[in-house]
């Protein structure tokens, strides 16, 4: 563990301790990237106001949980899940005393010793899942796994046999060129893990049928995007957009072949030659906002203050 991930990790433990001055360890003017519903923050006032204190109204007994750390240069990387308590007002819910798991993946980049930029996906329409309301209103892809009890892969494995960016990498450019058979880079049970919205897939034939066919059929012209790499011992991890056009009705908004931006964020875990878990975010709600509806219904956390578009991350 190196300086960088010395830092995140100690910057974690000030969020668990429910530091309320959190300059020791970012920038004051950092971004915060996050998905929609919960916003995008230029600098550390807009980040306590606009996320860190409504967090911390809404969700009690907060506890956090990170399996996976990983660290590559000035960047690292987490993915792991806040368990926590429904004690505040969370986009007009009022409290109901729930306990709750609220899943998040996070890169952030460290500049002269504190962090510059945080990109970030917290599963929001998740814990909106939790406390009853489907923000999805039934047409989210998780519909299309199937019912059955989920057997996990787990974490035995002999380790990664190639630098897991050149098996990400490959299995990219195998997207890029719409391949339909992507077998040569996942093992037959493979686990993609991703948000409320996008669905649970136990296997490549899962994957297939529940994510990759709908993707394509929904999604024309797709260009894949990736802004940051990164790799860490059998891991790799990245974040991006996937420029396409709708060529299908998607979620009950109309399709006229617009152009949209997919944002996405990655967790791959390298056994042998091939992937065997992936950890994903996809933002649907981003989709559906550009065709110009809002799943959250003006709740979300993005319309407390206002983002600074002209603010940018470090280079």
């Amino acid at each position: 563990m190196g300086a960088v991930l010395d830092l995140v990790k100690d910057m974690e433990q000030a969020l668990g301790r429910s530091e309320a001055d959190m300059s020791p360890w970012f920038h004051g003017d950092f971004i915060w990237d996050g998905n929609v519903g919960c916003g995008r923050k230029s600098g550390l006032t807009a980040f306590e106001e606009g996320w860190q204190q409504p967090f911390r109204a809404a969700f009690g007994d907060r506890r956090f949980d990170t399996p996976i750390w990983l660290e590559d240069g000035d960047w690292a990387a987490c993915a792991g899940t806040c368990h926590a308590t429904h004690t505040g007002d969370f986009m007009g819910i009022p409290a109901t005393g729930r306990p709750l798991r609220i899943s998040y993946v996070d890169f952030w980049q460290v500049r002269d010793g504190r962090i510059a930029y945080n990109k970030v996906s917290v599963d929001l329409a998740g814990v909106a899942a939790q406390l009853g309301w489907d923000v999805f209103d039934g047409k989210g892809w998780d519909r299309l796994d199937p019912p059955v009890a989920r057997l996990w892969r787990g974490q035995q494995s002999h380790g990664a046999a190639a630098k897991p960016l050149d098996v990400v990498h490959a299995m990219e450019a195998a997207l890029q060129r719409s391949d339909v058979d992507v077998s040569e880079y996942f093992h037959d049970d493979f686990v993609w893990d991703a948000n409320y919205g996008c669905g649970l897939k136990h296997g490549l034939q899962e994957f297939e049928r529940g994510w990759y066919l709908p993707f394509r059929d929904f999604f024309g012209n797709r260009d894949f995007r990736t802004r940051h790499f990164m790799q860490d011992g059998d891991w790799a991890a990245c974040f991006g957009a996937c420029h396409a056009t709708l060529e299908t009705d998607f979620m009950g908004m109309p399709a006229t072949g617009q152009a949209i931006r997919i944002p996405y964020i990655d967790f791959w875990r390298i056994d042998g030659w091939k992937i065997a878990e992936n950890i994903v975010r996809v933002d649907f709600a981003s989709v559906v906002k550009q065709l110009g509806g809002d799943v959250f219904r003006g709740m979300g956390w993005e319309n407390a203050i206002p983002a600074d578009r002209n603010a940018h991350p470090a280079n």
